[in-house]
């Protein structure tokens, strides 16, 4: 009986262990609900600052992990392998092209200093400038999945002056599912993520901005 036991203990970890690897999430196809409107012109940068992304321990793709049967954990990336932040920046760009705004995206690197960001961010000529800077955003998925953020938004105006700020730190319980917690993870983050960008967005004070 106790060689069944195990037999079916070990059958259970190899499934969950073998569902753990190679999981992706797609933030690509995310679009916000913005609910402020214009023409205007925006530039949109995201600048990755996790820390482990920064000193080259994750790859900027990775967007958290899928525990196997034991714990261990795998690596999560982006369903298009394209670094997080180029998605975040892409998203958001679309979001306010959808309104009206004639978005912009500007791509920088996680090694660009802060100053270079929005010195780039200038170059584009807009006459207002968004710049996301992700100091954490990981998703932690066993049988629940538990999503860490801290996401800080500026807006500048053309001139590179700061007209508002917004930061969203935290750690969500997104649920989870006995069955098949990578399918919940892979439809609960992109939900979450969609969610956190809107409540930047539509916070007053960046919201306002863009009048």
């Amino acid at each position: 009986m106790k060689r069944r036991s195990m037999a079916a203990l070990m059958l259970l970890s190899f499934l969950f262990g073998g569902c753990a690897v190679g999981n992706k999430h797609n933030y690509a196809d995310v679009v916000a609900d913005v609910r402020a409107s214009g023409s205007s012109s925006v530039s949109v940068a995201t600048h990755d600052q996790r820390p482990y992304v920064v000193s080259g321990e994750k790859l900027p793709q990775f967007v958290g992990i899928q525990r196997g049967g034991f714990g261990n954990p795998f690596n999560v990336s982006t369903l298009d392998n394209k670094p997080l932040a180029d998605d975040i920046t892409g998203v958001i760009t679309a979001s306010l092209a959808k309104k009206g705004f004639h978005a912009v995206p500007v791509i920088v690197s996680s090694s660009d200093s802060g100053a270079a960001v929005l010195e780039r961010s200038k170059a584009a000529g807009a006459q207002r400038i968004v710049i996301v800077t992700l100091n954490e955003w990981k998703a932690d998925t066993y049988n629940s999945v538990a999503l860490a953020f801290d996401v800080d938004m500026s807006v500048y105006g053309k001139d590179g002056r700061r007209l508002a700020q917004k930061n969203i730190k935290g750690r969500d319980n997104l649920g989870g599912s006995a069955w098949s917690p990578p399918a919940h993870a892979k439809q609960a983050v992109p939900v979450a993520f969609r969610q956190k960008l809107e409540e930047l967005l539509n916070s007053p004070e960046i919201s306002k901005t863009f009048e």
